[in-house]
């Protein structure tokens, strides 16, 4: 469907990937990494989490800066995430 209304080919990955703890999508971090590191961070401290893999032995988290997952790399990526989604909602109207 995403891909129908046009949207990019990374932007399409995301559903397929988003809870794909091991997915490697190359040498630079994504957007799809973006998403597998929100949701597993978001379920650190929660009974869903003590069933996932350690943040830090996904793919993903090896693509961050100095491999530090932080508050302020976090909110980070939050803003980033809200600028592309807003971007994207717009574009839908």
């Amino acid at each position: 469907m995403l891909h129908t209304l046009g949207f990019t080919e990374e932007l399409t990955q995301i559903p397929h990937f988003a809870e794909d703890w091991y997915y490697d999508s190359g040498d630079k971090l994504t957007i799809v990494d973006i998403v597998i590191l929100a949701k597993l961070h978001s379920y650190i401290g929660t009974s869903t989490g003590k069933n996932l893999p350690h943040i830090n032995s996904i793919p993903a988290y090896a693509k961050l800066k100095d491999g530090k997952l932080t508050p302020d790399f976090s909110f980070n990526v939050l803003r980033l995430a809200h600028k592309r989604i807003s971007a994207a909602m717009n574009i839908l109207g």
